[in-house]
């Protein structure tokens, strides 16, 4: 940078005169101490302006960093306006995206403007009247306040989209209530389609209770009771429900109603209770009811 420049012509006039205070060895003690005393402050002076100018260098590569941040938020918005009007974009996540992107470029405009700020006090504050240097901050000010306009242009667009990102906003809810409509529609048809019912109990208690119906000599027929009530069944989803515990009993004293294929369960002693095993559900469950009498 040009500033960096004038830093290196000052070291190379310094540079110069050493080798002048060098070359005139016949001057006398007073004037060597003066002309030693004024390369002293020289240097001094040097060394503060580098810092000074450097200190300044950084803070005007941060001004460009945020004006390269702002433009990109600036395409940012305005990919999100046109994705939202082809319909690429939901109206909730399009909004979304615009709003945090207006909040982000007005805080780094803010920032800008408090980092020109500081610049010009530095620069009045050190006397220096570097040409050069005002006009970049006189630039950098005209750019941020270039920006000032750019972001209200784009609210003003935004603005006059607005019945469009609520219409776009109202179908996406729409679409959303339907969704979660349809899924719970869908998961009360799974749970309804995958439902089974079971009862314990004695015979009479199971009879008494309407599960099952007692036929004929010495009531040996038994099947369902032909009017079922769901209510007096135990319900569970036979996915997930592999075993049922029957309680203190036998197996040889334990009749399912009606009866199931042998090869789609075991009745497993464990202990003093007494389990159900479901093998195959498919086979098992062909009937959604069973009645479990225990004896």
């Amino acid at each position: 940078m040009k500033l960096l420049k004038e830093t290196f012509y000052l070291f190379l006039g310094l540079f110069a005169f050493k080798v002048l205070l060098t070359a005139c060895s016949n001057v006398d003690s007073a004037e060597y101490e003066k002309l030693k005393r004024e390369n002293e402050e020289l240097v001094a002076k040097i060394r503060k302006d580098s810092l000074y100018i450097a200190g300044l260098n950084k803070e005007m590569d941060e001004l460009y960093a945020n004006l390269d941040t702002m433009r990109a938020r600036e395409e940012r918005i305005r990919q999100t306006i046109a994705k939202m009007q082809t319909g690429n974009m939901s109206g909730r996540e399009g909004s979304l995206t615009i709003d945090q992107s207006f909040e982000e470029l007005e805080r780094i405009n803010k920032e800008n403007k408090a980092k020109i700020a500081q610049l010009q006090n530095k620069l009045a504050a050190a006397g220096k009247e570097n040409a050069m240097l005002k006009k970049m901050i006189d630039e950098l000010q005209k750019t941020i306040q270039d920006k000032d306009a750019q972001i209200k242009d784009l609210q003003a667009t935004i603005a006059a989209l607005q019945d469009e990102i609520a219409g776009l906003k109202s179908r996406y809810a729409a679409e959303v209530e339907e969704r979660e409509r349809t899924q719970a529609a869908l998961v009360e048809t799974q749970a309804e389609l995958y439902s089974a019912f079971y009862a314990i109990g004695t015979r009479r208690e199971l009879e008494q209770r309407g599960i099952i119906d007692v036929r004929g000599l010495f009531k040996q027929n038994r099947d369902l009771s032909a009017n079922i009530d769901e209510s007096k069944f135990t319900r569970i989803d036979s996915r997930t429900t592999n075993e049922i515990l029957i309680g203190n009993y036998r197996a040889k004293r334990v009749e399912l109603v009606p009866e199931k294929p042998a090869s789609s369960y075991q009745l497993v002693e464990s202990g003093n209770q007494l389990i159900l095993k479901i093998t195959d559900p498919q086979s098992f469950w062909r009937t959604r009811f069973v009645a479990i009498i225990v004896k």
